[in-house]
């Protein structure tokens, strides 16, 4: 009933009545809930058939949202009852904090594009507090957009629109959307992967654009005087898991070693396993200065381009820079190098705790610091896959996309931009951010100018 892309019958005329919603309902969530194991009941509609009739008049459409899944610390539940999604914003510990919202039965707009077009963060809450409405949650959208998957075989804004609904990313409001089974118009031309989840977490207050709009909630009107808590601030991440701890430098270089080959870096050199170990450095002693900043030993290949460097290991070059300059060395310590080397780079979150534009994160530099390069970037992400997948997302803050007038029709600013590797459609994703802000999901990769070839 609720695979993907087999559609229910929506209510409809006369059995849109509560009983027939609610029964709809609680037929959706038990198989739901099953799906993930999960144990969830559907309370009695509240809104009553005239007040049904309104909202379907209106192009508004009712859903539920159990409140065991309702908020940003459970949110990683709907995440294993839609598999597919298969976000960033899904992590138990993320950072993508909901706004307002509530559990229980809301209303929300059933069109498939998102109303509001073309308004910017201040335009869009102006309107919708006119309208006495308030913003979707992300625990809502989600409903909301596998209702209307469940009902008419689309989510929500799988063809134009990128909406803005309740959730803050770093203090600001950020726009999400939902891939169908084909590829959006106007949105760049990147292929779909259907039922993927997609959260802009770079998305300026000011910046509008056709295909920008917004998604509100409402509520059954016998349900308006009832308040709910503001949920409690993200917590701010630190070290992963996988970098904590002191390493044992033999076994480490053995770990990332045998990533690469298994990676195919040797066959792409024509080279054996063991014949390729030994064309590769030693990690050597930490320089005791290093200690807090440079932490983390990795190895960096250099003889196989980093493109593809990258389609070995599985990170996909975003189709959107193609309507980029290519990148270049921020300073010419940071430019590639032409022998394998070991290097120390930071650890996420270690010499960066908090978010840091790239901006200020090259003005911090010291003199034994070195922003990463783009082979750098993606050695990192190889040998902790950890990091990605966690949504701790780095910055390559020694190259930079110069400013120019991006192609394809889309209406951005021609700034100096900064690359990076994020998490999209369920996988590592090189691209940049199309603002130089600081983002909590972000962090700059640097290393330690001391290097081992």
């Amino acid at each position: 009933m609720t695979v993907p892309g087999q559609a229910l019958d929506e209510p409809r005329g006369e059995e849109l009545t509560p009983e027939h919603v609610t029964a709809v309902h609680q037929q959706l969530w038990a198989a739901r809930g099953a799906a993930a194991g999960l144990r969830l009941t559907v309370p009695p509609c509240p809104y009553p058939a005239a007040e049904l009739a309104e909202l379907a008049q209106a192009g508004r459409r009712v859903g539920y949202l159990p409140p065991e899944v309702a908020t940003r610390a459970t949110r990683h539940l709907l995440g294993t009852v839609f598999p597919a999604m298969d976000c960033y914003s899904l992590q138990p510990d993320t950072e993508v904090e909901n706004i307002g919202g509530r559990p229980g039965w809301f209303d929300y707009e059933a069109a498939i594009d998102a109303p509001y077009a073309g308004t910017s963060e201040a335009e869009l809450l102006e309107e919708v507090r006119a309208e006495g409405r308030e913003l979707l949650s992300m625990n809502q959208y989600i409903v909301a957009a596998q209702d209307s998957r469940a009902f008419t075989g689309h989510y929500l804004d799988e063809r134009r629109t990128w909406p803005r609904i309740g959730i803050r990313v770093t203090g600001r409001i950020v726009c999400a959307r939902f891939d169908g089974d084909e590829m959006a118009e106007g949105l760049g031309d990147e292929p779909p992967v259907a039922g993927s989840l997609l959260t802009g977490y770079d998305l300026h207050p000011d910046f509008r654009a056709p295909y920008t709009g917004g998604r509100t909630a409402g509520v059954a009107r016998s349900e308006r005087d009832v308040l709910f808590p503001p949920e409690p601030p993200a917590p701010q991440r630190g070290v992963h898991p996988s970098q904590e701890g002191e390493v044992d430098l033999d076994t480490e270089w053995r770990r990332q070693v045998d990533r690469l080959v298994d990676a195919g870096f040797a066959a792409e050199l024509g080279l054996g396993a063991e014949e390729y170990a030994a064309s590769l450095p030693r990690f050597g002693p930490q320089p005791a200065e290093y200690r807090g900043r440079f932490d983390a030993p990795v190895l960096v290949e250099t003889r196989i381009p980093w493109q593809r460097q990258y389609e070995l290991t599985g990170i996909r070059v975003s189709p959107f820079m193609a309507f980029f300059p290519e990148a270049v060395p921020w300073h010419p310590d940071s430019a590639h190098r032409d022998v394998p080397y070991a290097a120390w780079f930071t650890k996420w979150g270690r010499r960066f705790p908090g978010p840091t534009s790239p901006d200020d994160a090259r003005a911090d530099l010291a003199a034994d610091e070195v922003g990463a390069n783009l082979q750098e970037v993606g050695a990192v992400a190889h040998a902790f896959p950890e990091l990605i997948a966690s949504a701790r997302f780095l910055d390559a803050i020694g190259y930079v996309f110069p400013a120019a007038e991006i192609g394809g029709g889309v209406p951005f600013d021609a700034i100096e931009r900064t690359p990076g590797i994020c998490r999209w459609r369920g996988r590592p994703e090189f691209a940049c951010n199309l603002y130089p802000l600081a983002f909590s999901v972000f962090r700059p990769l640097i290393r330690g100018r001391e290097t081992h070839s």
